[in-house]
């Protein structure tokens, strides 16, 4: 199933405040996604508490493989050459994955979540019919 496609953000402030109302209305951190060009990446790291998944800058090349596997272990960026795709990897169209990478490159900052993996989404527990009866009848 695709996950649900916020955006694309003009700015910083408006991804950060989109990803604010969604843990508000109950998902997790850990389901909500930020894609952006690398120039925002740090930024957004420091100002929402989610996966961050950004284009490659030069300066980011040149840092060591070690480097870049503590940033992802201890929630940092994670960056790509291909954000095409990651966008095929959340369940986009390879129509809708073109254009939102088109967009990231640019500049622009698109947000992806898990819509089935939010709090309260949890299936209830299936009920016998005839004990719901007998206990609604035993009250009366």
């Amino acid at each position: 199933m695709a996950e649900e496609v916020y955006g694309p953000f003009s700015s910083i402030e408006e991804a950060v405040k989109t990803v604010n109302i969604l843990e508000l209305e109950g998902y997790f951190k850990e389901n909500i996604t930020i894609f952006s060009h690398g120039k925002y990446a740090d930024k957004l790291n420091e100002n929402a508490d989610v996966a961050i998944t950004s284009t490659e800058t030069a300066k980011n090349r040149e840092q060591s493989f070690l480097d870049k596997v503590s940033k992802v272990i201890f929630n940092g960026v994670k960056e790509t050459s291909d954000i095409y795709e990651e966008l095929i990897n959340k369940g986009l169209s390879e129509k809708q994955a073109a254009q939102h990478a088109e967009q990231i490159k640019s500049g622009k900052i698109l947000i992806t979540s898990n819509r089935a993996l939010k709090m309260g989404n949890d299936p209830t527990q299936e009920t016998d019919e005839q004990k719901m009866k007998e206990s609604i009848n035993h009250v009366e």
